[in-house]
C-alpha cells in the first residue's frame, strides 16, 4: 500500500473549469483530436511563447520523438544529451537508431556543462539536447554558437520549462524545436500531454505532415489539395479533445498558478537561507537573467548519505521528498551502451545529494513554515 503523507510531494492542479470545458467535448461531437479545443491551445501557446507553430501532442516523449523524425535523425548519427534527464529524452531520439552520447552537467543547476558538451562533438554528432531542468536554460545564445559553428541541431528538451522566460524570452523558443510536457506532475498539465514548439518557418508544413500521420491531411481541410494521401513516415501523435479541452483550462489560469507557486518557491528560499549560508545546504538556484516558473524546489546536502537520511527523517515526519532522476548513464541501458557508472562522475555525485521539496499549488505557507521548521531540527 502507497504511504500517505501530510504533506506529499505533488498534487496536480485543478484550474475549475476542467470539467466545464469536458461537458463542452460533448456537445461539440468531436472527440479524436486535432479539433476546435486542440485548435484553440495551440493558437493560445503560440501567442504566448511567440512560436511559429505548435502542435499538440499525446506526450512530451511523443513530441520528442516528432522532432526526431523531423530533424532527419538516424542510424549512422550520434546526439549529445546530459546524463541526468528523464530517460525519454534519449529513447525518443534512439528510436530512429541514433546513439545518445551522454554529458556532465553544472553542478549547482543540474543544466548541462557547455564545456563538456563541446569536448563531446564529433563528425558523427547530428544534434544537441539541451534540458530545461527545474524550469533553468543553459547559455542558449553560446549553444546557438556552438551548433552554427558545427552544422548541428538543437532541440530543446523544455517539459519543464512553460511559464519560465530567459532575458524576456520564453523556454522552447530559442532553438529550432522544442519539446513542452504536460503530464500531471507539470505546473500546467491534462493528465498526460506535451507539444511541439516549431520556431523555424522553414519546418512548420513538414512537422504538420508528420503529426497528421504522415498524410498530407491538414492541406486538405485548408483546401489546397483536392485529396489527402500518404507523403511521408509519421505517426499519431495528437492527444484526444478531451485532453485539449482539459488542458486548456488549465492553461487560462496558468498565470494564478505561477504566480502561487513562485510564492511558496521564495518562502523555502527565505526560510532555509540561513543554512545555505552556513554551509549545510545548497538551494537549487537558477542562472542569472533567468525568471523560472517555480517547478521545483530542491537542496543539495553535502553528501549522498546525508541527502537519503533527510529524505527518510522528513517522511518520517510526514513530508514527502524525493530524488530525482538516476542518472541515465548509470542505468541497465547505459551499461549496455558502454557507459560504466563512474564515467560521469560530477552527474553521479550531484544527482545523488539532490533533494526535492513539495512543490504544487495546494501548498500554502504554513505547509513550508512546517516543512522549513522540520528541516531545521533535522539539519
Amino acid at each position: 500500500m502507497d504511504r500517505k503523507f501530510v504533506i506529499p510531494f505533488n498534487r496536480p492542479f485543478i484550474s475549475g473549469r476542467e470539467k466545464e470545458y469536458l461537458e463542452a467535448v460533448f456537445e461539440t461531437g468531436h472527440f479524436a483530436g486535432n479539433g476546435p479545443f486542440t485548435k484553440r491551445c495551440q493558437t493560445w501557446l503560440e501567442d504566448h511563447l511567440g512560436a511559429t507553430k505548435v502542435l499538440l501532442t499525446h506526450s512530451c516523449t511523443g513530441a520528442l520523438e516528432l522532432a526526431s523524425l523531423l530533424a532527419d535523425i538516424g542510424p549512422d548519427d550520434e546526439f549529445i544529451v546530459p546524463s541526468f534527464t528523464f530517460v525519454t529524452t534519449a529513447s525518443a531520439f534512439m528510436r530512429t537508431g541514433a546513439k545518445p552520447v551522454f554529458c556532465e552537467v553544472d553542478p549547482t543547476t543540474m543544466l548541462m556543462n557547455l564545456d563538456d558538451v563541446e569536448k563531446r562533438i564529433t563528425s558523427r554528432t547530428k544534434a544537441i539536447i539541451p534540458v530545461d531542468y527545474a524550469g533553468f536554460a543553459p547559455d542558449m545564445d553560446r549553444l546557438s554558437r556552438l551548433a552554427e559553428e558545427n552544422d548541428l541541431i538543437v532541440i530543446e528538451d523544455a517539459a519543464q520549462g512553460l511559464g519560465s522566460s530567459m532575458q524576456g524570452t520564453s523556454l522552447g523558443t530559442f532553438t529550432p524545436m522544442a519539446a513542452l510536457s504536460f503530464h500531471e506532475t507539470k505546473n500546467i498539465h491534462c493528465g498526460l500531454g506535451g507539444c511541439l514548439v516549431v520556431n523555424d518557418v522553414a519546418l512548420s508544413d513538414r512537422a504538420e505532415i508528420i503529426w497528421e500521420r504522415g498524410t498530407n491531411r491538414s492541406a486538405f481541410f485548408k483546401g489546397l489539395v483536392d485529396k489527402y494521401s500518404w507523403v511521408e513516415l509519421g505517426s499519431s501523435f495528437y492527444p484526444s479533445e478531451f485532453q485539449a479541452a482539459f488542458l486548456l483550462a488549465q492553461l487560462e489560469a496558468m498565470e494564478e498558478n505561477l504566480i502561487h507557486r513562485r510564492m511558496i518557491w521564495n518562502g523555502y528560499a527565505d526560510s532555509l537561507s540561513g543554512y545555505e549560508q552556513k554551509g549545510d545546504i545548497q538551494i537549487l538556484r537558477p542562472p542569472s537573467g533567468l525568471n523560472h516558473n517555480a517547478h521545483m524546489f530542491a537542496i543539495f546536502l553535502p553528501t549522498p548519505q546525508k541527502a537519503d537520511s533527510v529524505r527518510q527523517q522528513l517522511g518520517d515526519q510526514g513530508v514527502q521528498a524525493v530524488i530525482h532522476y538516476v542518472p541515465l548513464h548509470e542505468s541497465a541501458m547505459g551499461a549496455e551502451l558502454g557507459y560504466a557508472a563512474d564515467d560521469l562522475p560530477v552527474t553521479t555525485h550531484a544527482a545523488s545529494c539532490l533533494l526535492r521539496l513539495p512543490m504544487h499549488a495546494e501548498l500554502e505557507m504554513e505547509d513550508v513554515s512546517l516543512i522549513a521548521d522540520i528541516l531545521s531540527a533535522i539539519l
